[in-house]
C-alpha cells in the first residue's frame, strides 16, 4: 500500500521522526493522513495530508515536528478479518485501494470488497453488508380487454466479492514464519527467526516492512 514503511522527516531541522505505519481514515472512508510511529519511544502519531510537504520513493516530508498529533486509539483496517452479513469469513485485510483520498476497495487474502459495503470496524473484525438492489419493475402495456392484465418482470441482482491479490505490513518482536528477501535477493529474515531491530531496519530499507508484518507468528 502506498507510503507504508517510508521514513518521515521534518523539513525544519531535518529530523527523522519515524516511519509510516498505517493509513488514517475517517468515518466516511476518506484518507485524512497517516499514522507515524516513533522508533525510539514506539509512540504513534497522526500526520494529516495537508501537513505533508512532499513524498518520494523512500521519504515522506513534513514541515515541522509540531505537525505530528497524538494518535490515541488507531482504527486500522489492515490485519483485521472481514465478516459478511451471513457470518462468512471473507479473509484478512492485506491492502486498501484508493481513488484520490477516497478508499474504494478492501483487498483481503480471499477477495476484493467495495469500501461502500463496510458497515462497521471493530477491534478485530470488519463487518460488511451486501444488500440486494431493490427489484426493478418493468411494466409492459398491451391492448386492454376485459380479461387483460399488466405483466410485470422483476430483475434481482446481488453484489458478490471478487477474487484478488495480496499486500502486507509489519510489527516487531515475534517469530517470522517465512523467508523474506530484499533487493538483489539479500536475506532479511528466515522462517523461525526472532525479529530484531536490525531485521526491522533492513526490512524498511528494502521496502519489505509490510511483508514482514504479515509473516509474523500470531
Amino acid at each position: 500500500m502506498e507510503n507504508i514503511s517510508k521514513m518521515v522527516v521534518a523539513q525544519n531541522g531535518g529530523k527523522k521522526v519515524g516511519y509510516v505505519l498505517d493509513v488514517a481514515l475517517d468515518e466516511n472512508m476518506q484518507k485524512v493522513g497517516y499514522y507515524v510511529v516513533d522508533e525510539e519511544s514506539e509512540g504513534e502519531f497522526l500526520v494529516r495530508r495537508e501537513n505533508i510537504v512532499a513524498v518520494s520513493e523512500e521519504i515522506v516530508l513534513i514541515a515541522d515536528v509540531s505537525n505530528l498529533e497524538f494518535a490515541g486509539e488507531r482504527k486500522s483496517l489492515l490485519g483485521k478479518h472481514v465478516l459478511s452479513d451471513g457470518c462468512q469469513d471473507l479473509g484478512m485485510v492485506k491492502n486498501l485501494q484508493f481513488c484520490g483520498k477516497k478508499c474504494t476497495k478492501l483487498v483481503t487474502d480471499k477477495c476484493e470488497i467495495l469500501a461502500k459495503n463496510v458497515r462497521d470496524v471493530g477491534e478485530d473484525f470488519v463487518f460488511v453488508s451486501f444488500k440486494r438492489k431493490r427489484p426493478e419493475q418493468k411494466t409492459f402495456d398491451f391492448p386492454r380487454s376485459g380479461n387483460d392484465t399488466i405483466v410485470q418482470i422483476q430483475d434481482f441482482q446481488k453484489t458478490n466479492p471478487e477474487t484478488v491479490r495480496l499486500s502486507p505490513s509489519f510489527y516487531v518482536g515475534r517469530v517470522c514464519t517465512q523467508d523474506i528477501f530484499g533487493y538483489n535477493n539479500e536475506k532479511i529474515a528466515l522462517s523461525g527467526e526472532v525479529v530484531t531491530r536490525a531485521i526491522v531496519e533492513k526490512a524498511k530499507r528494502h521496502n519489505k516492512l509490510n511483508q514482514l508484518f504479515f509473516a509474523l507468528k500470531r
